[in-house]
């Protein structure tokens, strides 16, 4: 017997309640990405359990449900995550077809359980002992609902270890495009995720486990509070995420510079390794570095916390990667580091002005363009080997 308790019925209508707002949220709207369309069919995924909970506790029957929604949507959850990291992080952020490829073991357990002799357990809410009984099982055996718990929680951990791969070498290339690491650019939250559920299974294996040494927690409503902080978390972080990258505006653009570059990547497919680096030619670089520091120095677009490599390669007329070629071989940074430098001295000229001695180090930071007084601290003193606090002592004896 399984107890169908208030708790999962609270659980399930705080979750339906927060996804509701948010899909209303995505539907009207209007700048709406691939990205948003796949979290808004991710929600009502998350939601399917929910719901089917909800309608157990008004005592619904719902039987003819089982030929649509049946355990095996439990399996989506893994290639959902992984296809929504990837289009967060790829450049065009475009759905592509050999992602269909990964809902193979969701289709075929899906006609497996529609096809099996059995009446799929959907709880039942009995108000006098607030119990579910348990239903009838036929070819579903306890030793096959075993294996595709087993089976299910084996995929989806097999993706969440892709997705933390995709991260992990995404944070390695976002400070050649971006002057700042929030978490939509970091898309840290999404670490949350994976974590949640492997917290939540362990707790799940102890709760099966304990063999009675204190209380146990009903397994269907560990289920569902995996599910509510799912739909929390996406609802939170999700909701804001935009793709990381956008295509470079300037491609396409029939310039000198752009020509000379798009024929050298063509010379560069057969050699890649030999000529990789020479995207421009190297009597260039000294031009383009004075035409950035100039720009930097009359613009202070620095102190546009928003502000990345695309926006410089729009406003100077340079494609994204002649630029990222410059800094790295010629300057020896990246856009990051070439940015911060430029907020770091900002930062430094205010601490030295009497005009701003009334003011805070961290209104100072955010006026200089940092959105963050970790992120600042840590930069400060990376570039000045003093804190700002110690700087501001200096400037002032």
């Amino acid at each position: 017997m399984q107890i169908v308790n208030n708790t999962s019925w609270g659980i399930s209508l705080i979750g339906l309640s927060l996804s509701v707002f948010t899909l209303l949220n995505i539907f009207i709207k209007v700048d709406k990405h691939k990205t948003d369309l796949l979290l808004f069919g991710w929600l009502v995924t998350l939601n399917i359990p929910l719901l089917l909970t909800l309608f157990a506790y008004a005592n619904l029957d719902l039987h003819w449900l089982n030929m649509f929604i049946n355990p095996s949507v439990n399996l989506l959850q893994g290639p959902i995550l992984y296809t929504y990291v990837q289009m967060l992080i790829s450049g065009n952020g475009k759905f592509k077809l050999p992602y269909l490829l990964h809902l193979t073991p969701f289709i075929f357990f899906y006609f497996l359980f529609v096809f099996m002799p059995h009446l799929v357990p959907i709880p039942l809410h009995n108000e006098q002992s607030n119990l579910m009984p348990d239903v009838e099982n036929n070819s579903l055996s306890l030793s096959f609902k075993a294996l595709f718990g087993f089976l299910n929680s084996l995929i989806f951990i097999g993706y969440s270890i892709i997705t933390i791969i995709l991260l992990r070498k995404h944070q390695k290339i976002i400070n050649k495009f971006f002057s700042q690491k929030n978490n939509q650019i970091s898309l840290k939250w999404i670490y949350s995720l994976p974590l949640v559920f492997i917290i939540l299974l362990f707790i799940n294996i102890a709760n099966e486990n304990n063999n009675g040494a204190f209380y146990q927690t009903p397994p269907m409503t560990l289920h569902l509070l995996s599910y509510l902080f799912f739909i929390i978390l996406l609802c939170f972080f999700g909701m804001k995420q935009k793709p990381v990258f956008y295509p470079d505006p300037l491609t396409l653009k029939k310039n000198s510079l752009n020509n000379q570059l798009a024929k050298t990547e063509e010379e560069s497919k057969p050699k890649c390794a030999s000529t990789a680096n020479m995207l421009i030619n190297e009597s260039l670089v000294s031009e383009i570095i004075v035409k950035m520091q100039k720009y930097m120095e009359i613009n202070k677009s620095y102190l546009n916390p928003e502000f990345s490599i695309y926006h410089l390669s729009e406003e100077l007329n340079i494609p994204r990667r002649a630029l990222s070629h410059v800094l790295n071989h010629g300057l020896s940074k990246n856009f990051f580091q070439y940015v911060n430098e430029y907020r770091v001295g900002e930062v430094k000229r205010l601490l030295e002005n009497p005009e701003e001695m009334k003011s805070t180090i961290l209104d100072l930071a955010f006026k200089s363009g940092f959105t963050s007084k970790s992120s600042f601290n840590g930069i400060f003193k990376q570039y000045c080997h003093v804190t700002p606090s110690q700087y501001r002592k200096m400037v002032r004896k």
